[in-house]
Parts: structure tokens; sequence; C-alpha cells
């Protein structure tokens, strides 16, 4: 029996991928899945953490896919390929996780920290399953080509489901798709091997573990950038003599140009950050500065 979470998660997809993210509602979501919107605040707070729960699951039915597929017999280097594919492709339309992420604007996700550490720690997993897969087929001689080669699956499949997703059929099912792209892919690995392509990327360097999500630049500079548009929005709005609101927008054009400079000046950032935390408006986005700049 399924419980209350996963219906309601459900229909959330639903609604997510026939109206779009921005679109929907709670309350919508609340109705569609059967009950009152306060029944849904006993589960979820809002609409973002149901999409966080959505990315999650999404997760854990791929993972658990691909351990059926490898507690399963023995089977061709060709054929495990074509049933990684496939699991890939399954999921991704049982799920609609593809639709779903395909309706929300970037700045949804961008603007939720829980959100974007999700879909990073969702990025990370797809990634290290690949290389899984691909050692095992491959052996090692595959990791400097790793990369290379996960991207160009990613992008066979982004493009061969994106018809689906919108209800148009091919001429294949999935398992004749799935054969169809792993003879692709293999043909690439071999070409690769054999007439010493250069990889794109460096294996080594894009090898972190999830613990690492937070900590990285990409992580850290997208949430900056988004805090420091938030306090923009905010002063833009914010009721303030003209005088006062000129010299607030010069501490932010300063505080900005001190954050991407080549040389943190911590002291001087920190007594910005003190400045501006004297507007309520801007307490909560300036403790999120404090905390990833370590002032």
């Amino acid at each position: 029996m399924k419980s209350k979470e996963e219906d309601i998660i459900e229909a959330a997809v639903r609604l997510f991928s026939e109206k779009g993210y921005t679109a929907t509602s709670v309350d919508e979501i609340a109705k569609e899945s059967g009950m009152a919107k306060a029944s849904f605040y006993k589960f979820f707070q809002s609409k973002e953490d149901v999409l966080i729960a959505t990315v999650k699951a999404h997760s854990q039915i791929v993972e658990e896919h691909i351990f059926r597929f490898y507690a399963s017999a023995e089977v061709e280097p060709l054929q495990k390929i074509a049933s990684f594919i496939q699991v890939h492709m399954e999921s991704t339309l049982e799920s609609k996780i593809h639709s779903v992420m395909m309706s929300v604007h970037d700045k949804s996700i961008l603007q939720n920290e829980k959100l974007l550490e999700e879909c990073l720690r969702l990025e990370f997993r797809l990634n290290q399953w690949s290389t899984d897969c691909l050692v095992d087929i491959y052996g090692d001689k595959v990791k400097p080509y790793v990369y290379d080669i996960i991207f160009l699956i990613r992008g066979l499949l982004m493009q061969y489901m994106f018809l689906p997703v919108i209800g148009v059929k091919s001429n294949l099912d999935q398992s004749e798709l799935s054969g169809y792209l792993a003879r692709m892919v293999d043909w690439m690995a071999a070409s690769m091997f054999d007439h010493g392509y250069k990889p794109i990327w460096n294996c080594q360097e894009m090898q972190i573990g999830q613990q690492d999500i937070q900590d990285s630049p990409v992580f850290k500079g997208i949430m900056i950038h988004e805090l420091l548009l938030s306090l923009k929005r905010s002063l833009h709005h914010l009721h303030l003599p003209d005088e006062e609101k000129e010299e607030t927008w010069q501490v932010l054009s300063t505080l900005e140009q001190e954050i991407t400079a080549e040389r943190l000046r911590s002291g001087l950032i920190k007594a910005m950050l003190q400045f501006l935390e004297q507007q309520p408006v801007f307490a909560e986005d300036c403790a999120r500065l404090k905390k990833i700049l370590a002032v």
C-alpha cells in the first residue's frame, strides 16, 4: 500500500508535468491527492519540498533498478550497456522527472538551496553509477574517457526521450531503442580506445563525493549570485529616503565587487554585511552569505 507521501508526490508530478511547476499550487496538489490542504502540510511544508522528494524518489528508483540489474545473471558487455540505458529511460519516463524538471524554471532551482543541492546530488549519483557501469564493462582503460562517454550517453538520452515525454511514440520500443543506443555508445568507446582520442574532461578532477557538493565552488558561486540578486530585489522594494537608498546601493555594488575579486578582503566584506543587516529585510540573506564566505 502506498503511503500518503507517495500519493502526494504522484499527484504533484502529474500536475507539474501537465501544468508546469510554477503554475501548480499547493491547493491543487492536495485536491489531486485526495486530501484537504491542511492535511498536505502534515507531510510537506511547501510544493518545493514535494519537488525535492520527487528528485530523491527518482534517485532511489534508478538505484533499485541498477541493483536488480547487477544482481541478475551475467550478460554480454553490449547487453549491459543496453540494460543500463534502459534503466535510465524507464525510470525517467515512469517518474516523469524529465518533464517535471523541464517545467521548473532555472530560477526556481537556484533560489532554493535544498532543491539545488538535491539536484546536484542526483547529478553526482548518475555520473557515479554510469562510471561504475562503464568500468565494469570495459575495465580500467575506460577511466580517462569516462566523462566524455557519460556526457555523450546523457545527451543521446535527453534527445531521444524528449518526444516520448510529450506523447510522441518512436518506431522502436524501449528495448530496441536501448539496444540501438548501446551500439552507438560501444562504437564511440571503441573509437576512443583505438584512435588516440584526447579526453575533453579530466576524470580525476571531477571525482567528488556527495559530502563535497556544498563545499564545491559551483554550489557556492550559484548561491552567492542568487543571494546578491535577492538583496538587490529587497532593496528595490524597500521604502527609504533617496540618499539612504543610494548609499545602500553603493554598499551592495561594492560588496559584489569584493566578493568576486581575486583576493577576498574578509574584514571589509564582514563590515558591509553588518551595515546591511541593520535593515531586517536583509538579515537572512546576509547571514547565509556570511556562512558561505566564512566571514
